[in-house]
């Protein structure tokens, strides 16, 4: 049991970008300052494993706090939760040239949590785009996730007009994108839903061969004997 105790702390030191990150964005929106606080469930994101989307928005100052897990505990004290987003709001998913658009759900007893659930399929960029409204005001924002072993970037204070009286005053932190589930596999590599569907794939052609194969014999059988 000791020896357990001792490998899985070494497991966290050694696969990077494991632990759970958000990303915090903060909008004047109308007259009022809303921070969205967006990362993954379940983080690290990984291949065929299940995760979704997570948002948490409050408004006024203050960004939602997160405990040691990376969870979100709620809103700050100066900030209060938007309650009724998963009305108003949605999540478009993109990977590459792949879009697909989720509702959004309350998460239970997180005051301005919301989730989309959805099974990652590739270890690639993603990116969420959420758009609506919030408190009647249009916005339409989007958080990419950061490649394993990216750097996040410095913290983003500058203004940015979005538009439609929508002003991005901060940006900071980041969350990773999904990772190969090959890669954290133990005590052995796992194998990809992907990987899986190529050696039934393959088995099948065997297979195919293999009957084939033996048709043509008993036919050569047949005719020998009719000779």
């Amino acid at each position: 049991m000791k020896k357990y105790l001792v490998i899985a702390p070494m497991l966290v030191l050694l696969v990077p970008f494991i632990a759970s990150a958000h990303q915090h964005a903060m909008f004047t929106i109308g007259k009022s300052t809303y921070t969205f606080t967006v990362g993954s469930l379940n983080e690290p994101l990984v291949v065929d494993d299940k995760s979704g989307v997570d948002l948490t928005v409050t408004k006024g100052a203050g960004m939602a706090t997160m405990s040691a897990d990376g969870d979100m505990d709620g809103p700050a004290a100066t900030a209060a939760p938007v309650a009724g987003l998963d009305q108003t709001l949605k999540v478009e998913i993109s990977a590459g040239n792949q879009k697909k658009i989720f509702a959004l759900k309350p998460q239970y007893d997180i005051p301005g949590a919301y989730a989309a659930a959805f099974y990652p399929t590739v270890a690639t960029t993603l990116s969420y785009r959420f758009f609506g409204t919030v408190d009647g005001n249009a916005i339409d924002v989007t958080f990419t996730c950061l490649p394993e072993g990216a750097t996040k970037a410095a913290d983003d204070t500058t203004h940015h007009d979005l538009g439609g009286g929508v002003m991005q005053t901060m940006k900071s932190g980041g969350f990773g994108c999904p990772m190969s589930k090959e890669s954290l596999g133990f005590p052995e590599p796992s194998t990809s839903i992907h990987s899986l569907a190529g050696d039934v794939g393959s088995a099948r052609t065997y297979s195919y061969v293999a009957i084939a194969l033996g048709v043509l014999a008993l036919g050569l059988a047949v005719s020998r004997r009719k000779h």
